[in-house]
């Protein structure tokens, strides 16, 4: 099976080095706004106990989590209020906003999950998914109009929640999930119409060792994994999140059409089944199907080895895994990096000399073998392990220093790039140190000179090991912020990785407005778009569909179109950096505008520079006002765009704006 690198590589003739920057353009609220108020419940999101474990991962998917969904029709949304009741909104800019109840979601409670954010995912013209942030998932489908009103009816629920496995820890509520759906779809296979959904949570790791989840049947379950290549120790600490690939095969009443009865119906039980699973170190930011069996996901810092990946995938001779690599080097090793080179620090547990090392680095691998040191060898022998990117094998060197401490000085090919892991495989050494570490090591072994380094130290912990856990911890709000996302174009059967970006992408910056449910059906044609950093600039990149495709059972992508440079944001990168009360951030698919919406009142919207003038853009900023509620001020919870109005959701009302205003 070949394997495909998606290169995220800048169209230099897309990229603008006259721009100046953007001109102000105070927007007239009267004339771009509208703002009509909510006749439902109030949109209120549930407030989480401050006791709440929540990562850091987890805080920023609850702040930045959209409200407002993409409806099943051109121009429509959906929003969930307090009381649970689903609301489509219609959008027309020439007549006033319409807002229709659609079915009221009941209400619950669990032992085992978090009540996170409900969501709505649309299947289709008539067919909607609704999660009410728990664990229940509704499927409901259009009745006939009655008095010219929408009217749906639930016909089918399941469960994405662990079911009877939640026996666990004598206390359900110290591991307890949050569930949240990335993205839903509907697919036709013979004469089967089947749901396909990916489902995130946070693996409590205390709680998986005492519940014994390997063992478990559930479809919260995420299995222990066998990891290749990896100690035992560092399978106990595994990346935090699951990424689960669910399968539902719909009612046989349910089809693309409104349902023939005008009565709500009584909804059948569905039986959801776990395709397969992935474990990723934070919640993916892109998921989006395409039209064969395949999907692309896009994780920060990518997916580690899944349960099926490592056991399915075929590997080439010229395609080294992980799996080369030694069992004790993900334990034993320490790596850190410049804009320009990357150094591999390795504690060796025997002296040995320059002789004894072989040591051949090539443009995208390291091979290292070591000759009359059988505790080397057996711990450190690396055959072609793939590297996470490219380096300049002839400006690359190694050392060995008092025979204990060997170095390898990688020089990278794409100066500047970040790498997320030093290998190509996520063996989950993160780099922990800084380099001036490196010298404290150097000069720790001066001082010493016999092999056992630390008498009382305990047999197989590293020493190094001993100065990692701070600079680590002080780290991880900086990681979130800096890592890049890696892109992976997947098999929905297996979970097998055909293709995937290198760590040298550029990093996420935002993605894009959802288009409209009939430019998605059917998966072809352009995904979503995303938004990536590239220097001060917002580079924008399409996935083409109709170029990853299935063939003699293999996953194959084009990468002479996937993905492809499609426009670009001068100086947006720079600009939102600077914001520091932003909730949302969204680019327009057809590359017009950019919008940058703060929690409580201002959008910002970056236009496109225009043909006649590349030097300066428009940057209009629109105030909502500052509208209070019981003497707090209201907030944004929702965005979309519809053509070139922009759909703006806030607790008790909605605002429409004109960008052809602003």
């Amino acid at each position: 099976m070949s394997y495909t690198i998606l290169d995220f590589k800048p169209d230099t003739g897309l990229l603008n080095p006259r721009f100046d920057g953007y001109k102000l353009r105070l927007a007239d609220s009267e004339a771009t706004t509208r703002v009509y108020s909510l006749e439902s419940e109030p949109v209120s999101p549930q407030k989480l106990p401050s006791s709440t474990p929540l990562g850091y991962d987890e805080a920023c998917f609850c702040v930045h989590y959209n409200h407002l969904f993409v409806g099943p029709r051109d121009s429509t949304f959906i929003y969930i209020d307090s009381a649970g009741v689903a609301h489509m909104v219609y959008v027309d800019k020439h007549s006033p906003l319409q807002v229709v109840a659609l079915f009221a979601i009941p209400q619950q409670e669990s032992d085992s999950a978090l009540a996170g954010y409900p969501g709505a995912y649309a299947l289709s013209e008539n067919l909607i998914l609704l999660f009410d942030g728990v664990e229940s998932v509704y499927v409901i489908q259009r009745l006939p109009a009655a008095k010219g009103r929408e009217q749906w009816s639930a016909i089918g629920l399941f469960g994405i929640g662990p079911g009877p496995m939640a026996a666990g820890p004598a206390e359900p509520h110290t591991w307890r999930r949050m569930y949240s759906i990335l993205g839903a779809a509907l697919v036709r296979e013979a004469d089967q119409t089947l749901i396909r959904l990916h489902v995130s949570y946070r693996i409590d790791r205390a709680a998986e060792t005492t519940a014994g989840l390997s063992g478990s049947r559930g479809i919260g379950a995420c299995p222990s994994l066998a990891l290749p290549g990896i100690t035992a120790s560092r399978q106990q600490t595994p990346p935090p999140f699951c990424v689960m690939a669910v399968e539902v095969d719909m009612p046989k009443l349910a089809c693309n059409s409104v349902l023939q009865t005008a009565q709500p119906q009584i909804p059948a039980t569905l039986y959801p089944r776990t395709v397969h699973t992935l474990r990723s170190h934070a919640i993916p930011v892109y998921c989006e199907y395409t039209a064969g069996d395949t999907y692309v996901l896009g994780v920060r810092d990518g997916v580690e080895l899944d349960d099926t990946e490592s056991a399915s995938r075929p590997h080439s001779p010229s395609e080294a895994s992980l799996s080369e690599v030694p069992p004790c080097i993900p334990d034993l090793y320490y790596w850190s990096q410049t804009s320009s080179d990357v150094t591999m620090c390795i504690e060796l547990p025997v002296s040995v000399n320059a002789k004894q090392i072989q040591c051949v680095l090539t443009r995208v691998a390291i091979t290292l073998r070591f000759s009359e040191a059988p505790e080397c060898e057996a711990k450190y022998r690396l055959n072609h392990a793939m590297l996470c990117d490219e380096i300049v094998a002839d400006d690359s060197v190694w050392t060995i220093e008092n025979g204990r401490l060997l170095t390898l000085y990688l020089q990278k090919v794409h100066e500047g790039a970040r790498w997320p892991t030093l290998f190509s495989k996520d063996d989950g050494v993160l780099e922990t140190m800084d380099p001036n570490e490196f010298a404290v090591i150097r000069e720790r072994l001066q001082r010493l000179t016999s092999d056992s380094f630390d008498p009382h130290r305990p047999a197989g912990v590293p020493t190094m090991a001993l100065a990692t856990e701070e600079v680590d911890q002080d780290n991880d709000e900086l990681e979130q912020e800096s890592s890049s996302v890696v892109f992976s174009v997947r098999d929905w059967r297996t979970g097998v990785a055909s293709a995937s970006s290198v760590a040298g992408s550029p990093g996420w910056l935002c993605p894009s407005f959802s288009r409209p449910l009939s430019q998605r059906q059917g998966g072809s044609g352009e995904l979503p778009p995303v938004c990536l950093r590239f220097d001060v600039d917002g580079t924008v990149f399409g996935f083409n569909a109709e170029n990853m495709h299935q063939s003699g059972g293999h996953v194959h992508a084009d990468a002479s179109t996937c993905p492809r440079h499609l426009g670009t944001f001068a100086a947006l990168s720079y600009i939102q950096a600077s914001k520091r009360e932003k909730r949302f951030m969204y680019v327009d698919p057809d590359m017009t505008v950019a919008v940058l919406a703060e929690t409580q009142r201002r959008i910002y919207v970056y236009h496109q520079v225009s043909s006649d003038n590349l030097n300066t853009a428009a940057q209009s900023v629109v105030d909502l006002g500052n509208a209070t509620v019981a003497g707090e001020t209201e907030e944004l919870l929702g965005i979309q765009l519809s053509g070139r109005m922009l759909v703006v959701l806030r607790e008790h009302s909605i605002c429409t704006i004109n960008l052809d205003r602003c």
